[in-house]
This record gives structure tokens, sequence and C-alpha cells, in this order.
């Protein structure tokens, strides 16, 4: 693999260290771990007004989550949902990243603490990512104080799982201000586990197969419930009529093939939709832009595709 010289020495650190894999973890001892994010992001960037706020929801209490505004924010909004397997991670560990795409983007950024499981498994994080959009559609305006230019669902791994299926889910909903566009980045989108990249990647490569499979164990214990689209989006019968996406997978992924297969079948649909495959990266790459050459271009190549077509200062 053509691996960047940081990359290999984080592969052989995490190697030497040993440590008890996810899948040998409780969810609380799997909490206790620094999560990548914490360890290697390092720094964000600074921005005009961070807001602490709480988002109300049909289903149970409010959800908390942090409006970034940078200095020249330029109309769009973009929710975001961090990644974890939906059990691990929170908007303040993604705290740095978060105000870096605010910043690096132009756009203001709603990052979402939606439940975790076990405590809450599925159907429970897609309701709070429905929950989450819907209210960013209403507030926008006044959160950013001038006109919503965009509306854009995003998130990593699970998040961007979660920010898919909201998506499809809010397709049509009467009332509810449309999606603009869906930015995923290596998306969790089946639960078959037998992919090509699932087989090659399945040990060493930070994530293994064993680990994907306890996630998906607290997530959704119910194993005929994971063919539902709302857990796995690739299994949907019908994608037509979503909003552009840009989808973004890491090359030694065991996630890669399905996340690529997932942009084909809605580019078969008819939607606007661009793959791109980020070489001689990892699962969770986002977590090191500032430790590896291959992750920054990656990152950078994802602010090019948050920008519209009309905008003055392109990143």
């Amino acid at each position: 693999m053509n691996f960047d010289a940081p990359t290999l020495d984080l592969l052989e650190r995490v190697r030497a260290a040993g440590r008890k894999p996810f899948s040998a973890c409780t969810a609380p001892e799997a909490r206790a771990f620094p999560t990548l994010m914490k360890s290697l992001f390092g720094e964000g960037l600074p921005v005009a007004r961070v807001q602490d706020l709480t988002l109300p929801t049909p289903q149970g209490p409010a959800l908390p989550a942090r409006l970034y505004v940078p200095d020249d924010a330029n109309g769009d909004l973009i929710v975001y949902f961090h990644g974890g397997g939906w059990v691990l991670g929170s908007v303040a560990d993604h705290d740095p990243f978060t105000a870096t795409l605010a910043a690096r983007t132009h756009a203001a950024v709603l990052s979402v603490d939606y439940r975790l499981a076990p405590e809450s498994p599925h159907p429970g994080p897609v309701d709070d990512a429905i929950a989450a959009l819907l209210h960013a559609g209403q507030a926008g305006t006044p959160w950013l104080g001038r006109p919503l230019r965009r509306l854009i669902a995003m998130g990593d791994s699970a998040g961007a799982t979660l920010a898919t299926v909201a998506t499809r889910r809010l397709r049509g909903w009467q009332g509810a201000r449309p999606v603009d566009l869906q930015v995923l980045v290596y998306p969790v989108t089946d639960a078959g586990f037998d992919t090509a990249s699932y087989r090659e990647f399945a040990q060493g490569h930070l994530l293994s197969a064993d680990d994907l499979r306890w996630f998906w164990d607290h997530y959704c214990p119910d194993v005929a419930a994971r063919r539902h689209p709302d857990a796995s989006p690739l299994q949907a019968s019908d994608l037509a009529g979503l909003p552009p996406a840009r989808i973004f997978t890491a090359e030694c992924d065991p996630l890669r093939d399905e996340g690529e297969a997932y942009g084909e079948r809605l580019a078969a649909a008819g939607v606007d939709c661009e793959t791109v495959r980020c070489p001689g990266l990892l699962h969770a790459f986002l977590s090191m832009i500032h430790y590896s050459p291959n992750a920054a271009r990656a990152f950078d190549r994802i602010v090019q595709s948050l920008a519209a077509p009309d905008d003055d200062h392109r990143p």
C-alpha cells in the first residue's frame, strides 16, 4: 500500500501498544480509550462564534449541539454527525475538527451530539439525525443572521450513515427545508460484512472487521433489522430524487467497497454523485489531517467539494 511515513509509523505504534480491541471491550471500556481525533488532530482553527445549543426532538430529550460560525460565513450550514460506530465519540471530541471545517469552508457547522448505543440503539440515532436536520432547516437563518443559502448533511463513518439516512427520510417531507448536498466520508452503508475490502483489511489497519461487527451488535442487535434501509442505506429500494452526494472512501478500510457501492447506486438512480477513493489512507483519516500528508490532501479535496459553484473564494 502507498502509505506515507506518518501512517506507517502510526500502524507500527498501534501494533506495539497491543491495546485491547473494541471487540473484546464493553461500551464503557471502549469509551475510556482516547479517540484518534483527540490523540492526533491537534488544535482547531479559530472561528468568530462558537455557541452551545439544544435542539428539540419529538422522540425524547433535547439534543446537545454546537454551532461554529466563521468570520466570513457564506450562508451555508453544514449539519455534522460525528463517527464512532454509533457507540463512541462526541461533539467535544470532534471540536477541533468541526471548528477547522467551518474555518476552511466558510460555512457554519452544527455538530450534533446524537444519542449513542447501546443505551439508545437503532433507530434512536436516526431519529435524532432527522430531528437535527429538520430543526437546522428552520433555525439556520436566525442562527446565521442571514438567509440560509444551502443546508448540507455531512458525517464521517457511522455519522455519515446517519447523514444520508436522514437526508433520504426527509426527501419530500412536507414543510421541511430540503437538504442541498450530502457529504459522506468513509460511510457505513451495509451490514453484510462480505465485501472484498472487508476481507482484505479485516485486521491490522486500525479498524478491524471484528470491531465493525461489535459496533453493529451494539447499535442494531436485531440482525434482521439491519437489512432495513434506515440501518443499511445500501438496501434502499428507491434512491431517486436525493440531493447531490460527494462520497470519500479510504483505500485501506474495510468499509471502502460498501461506500463505493452506495455511490454507484446513487448514480444509477440519477443522483449527481461523485465518489472519490483516497489513496494510501485508513479509516478515520479526518483525525490525521495534521499528521499525514495523504490525509491533508484528502481533506483539501473534501473542502473543495463543499464549495458552491458561485463562491467568490473557492478553498
